[in-house]
């Protein structure tokens, strides 16, 4: 596991410390729900779940970092929340309740390195979902082979103002090299190097076939206005994907 997820932790997680309350809207009431219980995979520590939860949902946080999982319940204590935090493979757990829906954003999908892996994945969120029940995921769909994209954005850490930097490097056998930098103003650098899985509009229809899930819609980030489910969807970035459970 990235040591992002495990020694900086909370480093992460003040990196991605942005407002939610927008998506949480826009998504229970795309799914119609008002009420009811949200399933995150991957839920580090916790930042759409929160949200979720200031709005009445039950929560559920699945997550294979035990430094991610305690961050998440320490927010949830510290702003007087309940939830349920789960560590455990998201390829293969069970919930003793079914959800009403499920989240995953920015990309975390992604670190799933195989085909196989995918598949056990949606095989698991299928088995603690209610049947109909939507799962909304931000997985950007491309080819291979576009390198050279890059980020950077300063955020509060302790008091200091911290640059993220974000590259991807390169490309391999359907993975991608991409590389995380946080530099401190003293100059410090903390840089982590890890692989992501690419998958394009047709890889990723191929596999949701053999699923129990159905893309139903797409979303833009941040408007939510509707996208069209075509092959158009290449190269949109962190875009939203309503799945819905059919069986």
């Amino acid at each position: 596991m990235n040591e992002i997820y495990t020694t900086f932790a909370a480093l992460y997680d003040a990196a991605f410390n942005w407002e939610v309350e927008g998506e949480v809207g826009a998504i229970s009431g795309l799914s119609g729900l008002e009420r009811g219980r949200v399933l995150e995979p991957m839920c580090g520590s916790g930042r759409l779940l929160r949200g979720f939860a200031a709005s009445g949902f039950d929560t559920v946080g699945v997550d294979a970092s035990a430094e991610m999982l305690a961050l998440a319940e320490r927010h949830y204590e510290d702003q007087g929340y309940q939830g349920t935090w789960i560590r455990a493979d998201v390829r293969d757990f069970s919930l003793d309740e079914a959800c009403d829906l499920a989240v995953c954003p920015i990309n975390s999908l992604a670190h799933l390195p195989t085909e196989a892996d995918m598949l056990a994945h949606l095989n698991a969120l299928s088995r603690n979902l209610y049947e109909g029940s939507s799962y909304w995921v931000q997985l950007d769909l491309y080819d291979p082979g576009a390198t050279g994209a890059r980020e950077e954005w300063e955020f509060d850490y302790l008091g200091e103002s911290v640059l993220t930097q974000w590259a991807r490097t390169g490309s391999h056998d359907g993975m991608e090299t991409h590389v995380t930098r946080f530099v401190f103003p003293d100059g410090r650098v903390i840089e982590e190097t890890y692989e992501m899985k690419v998958w394009n509009y047709t890889s990723w229809q191929r596999l949701l076939n053999r699923s129990p899930f159905q893309l139903s819609a797409a979303y833009e980030p941040g408007s939510f206005n509707p996208l069209t489910v075509s092959g158009a969807l290449n190269s949109e970035r962190l875009f939203w994907q309503q799945l819905v459970k059919l069986h």
